[in-house]
């Protein structure tokens, strides 16, 4: 009877450390140096280029900085860890649920960077895939992470067919959304995955490891 248990113990046991065991790409993001030191050293760049653009200008005034959110200032590998032991992937549904409960935390290096651009002076615009509506959401998320500002701007997402291409030609001609700014030059790209750049640009776009979800 003692054997018996024992060994149904060790089957309970068995399964819930196996049901705890995050996939690999997750368990990368949330618990590896690796990933940690990535971000800090793209972000370390990033701040010696926007130096350099700083020292190369004679007016830094009407030149602009796009960011992603996602992945790129906001980490939400909790919310992947949450569904992911919940037997669930990505929906819509989970996704606005965690959106607005504004609990995303730091990627790392993301403050010391945007502080640093605040300081030079240059415009930070938010380019995100996160719907519109959860603006003031996302508005609470950055200002509990302490890297909120009034002056940057925000092109959250209005549909289906507002994809980033369209929101970035907003701003280099200071049409729609961005007729109360005027037309900038974008001097530097950040982001998780091709689509968040205009080009290939080796020297201004700064990408970010997300191997928890993208297009591949």
């Amino acid at each position: 009877m003692l054997k018996f248990v024992q060994s149904f113990l060790f089957i309970l046991v068995f399964n819930f450390l196996l049901s705890e065991k995050l996939p690999n790409d997750i368990r990368w993001v949330v618990k590896s140096d690796e990933y940690e030191m990535i971000c800090i050293q793209t972000y370390d760049l990033a701040k010696s280029r926007l130096k350099e653009i700083y020292l190369e200008s004679d007016d830094i005034s009407g030149k602009a900085i796009i960011m992603d959110l996602d992945e790129t200032i906001l980490n939400n590998s909790q919310y992947q860890v949450e569904i992911s032991r919940k037997g669930e992937t990505f929906n819509m549904k989970s996704w606005a649920k965690w959106v607005n409960r504004s609990e995303a935390s730091l990627v790392p290096g993301a403050k010391e960077f945007i502080d640093l651009a605040r300081d030079i002076g240059i415009q930070l615009i938010f380019i995100s895939n996160r719907m519109d509506k959860r603006l003031d959401s996302t508005k609470k998320n950055m200002k509990s992470l302490n890297i909120f500002s009034d002056d940057d701007i925000y092109l959250l997402r209005l549909d289906r067919k507002d994809k980033k291409t369209i929101r970035r030609n907003e701003v280099f001609k200071g049409e729609n959304r961005m007729s109360e700014y005027g037309p900038f030059d974008v001097v530097m790209y950040f982001g998780d995955a091709m689509g968040d750049f205009e080009e290939k640009d080796f020297y201004n776009n700064f990408i970010f490891p997300n191997p928890m979800y993208g297009k591949w």
